[in-house]
């Protein structure tokens, strides 16, 4: 990556590194261990080494192991290993130690513990398959919750569901077009288009997608659009990347409400990546799907930029399996689901449980013949992820300040990690 100053020193401390038994120890962005860009990088490090050690911090504004940051990171510790590789080691940490002594307990806490909680309340121990760590898959490091990063990759390697990809399902980033050559508009002026826009907590709020911008061509000449039938060429062509299914380009996680909506009508998005060869019906199931646990749990494993405000992008949504959208029985289930869901508010995602998650979840284990109390168990357990709930594990409060929590980025194209 040329937007990347890592990949160098990885390659230098590689280097560097002993040849037989040298140990490399790194304090890395914890969005690294399962971005979509970072995969070559995290197979050239698990190649000559044993990943021994990946910990991460997961208390609610205590996250960053280096100065002058705020970002989520973590320690790896890589080994020099030759011959078949163990499983690494993952430490979620539930808070930080503060001082010498706190320090002292919690090196006590891990050599008392192999695997599971650690005692004195510092978290959870649990180890990832060689294979998966050989392959790029280093996400147990994002989620607190051992059993969800096990799920996520379950519902992720999935061979019986296609990736969108496979489906021949391609979400489109039209935001960047808009913004450079489009300007907003007012609903009346001749040749504007609808776009949705709003992502975060009062943006989308329904399942259903609402536009709540018009755009027009920032270069535009009255006398072509006429002679066009009405429209600008120029937004013929941007409105030809239009879908019945928007996808979330990425939200925070705590306040945002919905990772995909549908509609009967075709909208382009600022915010939101259409996708434009579903018909209505299919995009009304796959947008139940993809606000389902399983959906969101994949969702969030091909993320970048932050943990609380996560980026998504084509090539990391296109690796979502879905159910079989050609399967009439699993289109209709879910299709339905969203005619019954479609005018229901749906609560931010740090309010925890809601009727309008469960009836999703009950239509997706329905249509997928998944036992309703396993998805049921999983959207608990993400209920309670930190950069979820904006609080720490086993912490509580009845009033989070929207100011407590990261604001929404600006759009920043240099951001693109892909």
């Amino acid at each position: 990556s040329k937007r990347s100053i890592r990949p160098l020193f990885v390659a230098l401390a590689d280097y560097c590194e002993q040849r037989t038994d040298g140990v490399l120890t790194m304090v890395m962005p914890t969005i690294a261990l399962s971005n979509p860009s970072g995969q070559i990088e995290r197979q050239f490090l698990a190649d000559q080494n044993h990943i021994h050690t990946i910990l991460s911090c997961h208390q609610s504004g205590n996250v960053n192991l280096s100065q002058h940051t705020g970002i989520n990171e973590s320690i790896v510790v890589t080994k020099r290993h030759s011959g078949p590789k163990p499983p690494t080691r993952f430490i979620n940490l539930d808070r930080l130690p503060f001082n010498e002594s706190e320090v002292q307990d919690l090196q006590d806490c891990l050599d008392q513990c192999s695997n599971g909680q650690i005692p004195n309340g510092w978290g959870e121990i649990s180890y990832w398959p060689a294979e998966s760590i050989a392959s790029g898959d280093w996400t147990p490091a994002i989620w607190r919750s051992p059993e969800l990063a096990q799920a996520a990759a379950q519902f992720a390697n999935d061979t019986i569901m296609p990736s969108m990809k496979a489906a021949g399902l391609s979400p489109q980033l039209t935001g960047p077009d808009l913004t450079v050559n489009y300007e907003p508009a007012d609903t009346e002026t001749p040749g504007s288009f609808p776009v949705l826009k709003s992502k975060g907590a009062e943006g989308q709020t329904c399942i259903q997608g609402r536009p709540d911008q018009y755009s027009i061509p920032k270069k535009r000449d009255e006398s072509i659009r006429q002679a066009n039938g009405g429209s600008f060429p120029e937004a013929d062509k941007i409105l030809a990347k239009a879908g019945h299914l928007l996808i979330t380009d990425g939200q925070n996680n705590a306040t945002a409400r919905l990772t995909a909506v549908a509609s009967d009508t075709k909208f382009i998005g600022y915010n939101w990546m259409p996708v434009s060869e579903l018909s209505a019906t299919k995009a009304k199931a796959l947008a139940v799907f993809i606000n389902s646990t399983p959906g969101r749990l994949q969702l969030m494993r091909n993320s970048g930029r932050t943990m609380i405000y996560p980026m998504y992008r084509p090539a990391g949504v296109g690796n979502i399996r879905i159910p079989d959208l050609q399967n009439d029985r699993i289109c209709q289930i879910l299709a339905e689901c969203w005619e019954q869901t479609k005018d229901i508010p749906v609560p931010q995602f740090r309010e925890g449980e809601c009727e309008v998650r469960r009836l999703w979840d009950a239509a997706v284990a329905q249509a997928m013949d998944w036992a309703p109390e396993y998805l049921a168990h999983l959207r608990q357990q993400l209920h309670q992820e930190p950069h979820v709930r904006g609080l720490g594990y086993g912490q509580y409060s009845n009033d989070i300040e929207d100011d407590e929590l990261d604001p929404e980025p600006e759009q920043d194209d240099d951001e693109v990690e892909e």
